[in-house]
């Protein structure tokens, strides 16, 4: 059995339709984006503020992770409180 679930919050992506603008336009800061699709590979990319903002969205997506990036994910959601569960192909890895 497969679980859906549905991005409900805007996007990014979103707000540059809803304005009519390209989404580099978009100011990735901007309060009305709720949700994000955070791919493994941009994780890499992220410092200590960066992982902050990210985490602050209501609705978080992450995709194609590894092993080594779903714990990490999952040790900065502990350590603010959240409660975590992984799902997804390769789970046990973490």
């Amino acid at each position: 059995a497969h679980k859906v679930h549905i991005i409900t919050k805007p996007t990014r992506l979103d707000l540059a339709h809803e304005r009519g603008c390209a989404v580099e336009e978009i100011d990735p800061h901007d309060p009305n984006i709720k949700a994000i699709v955070m791919a493994g590979h941009e994780l890499r990319l992220l410092g200590e503020a960066q992982w902050g903002s990210l985490l602050d969205h209501e609705q978080i997506v992450f995709a194609r992770t590894t092993p080594q990036q779903k714990l990490e994910i999952v040790e900065r959601l502990q350590k603010r409180g959240e409660i975590v569960a992984v799902t997804g192909d390769g789970v046990n890895d973490a």
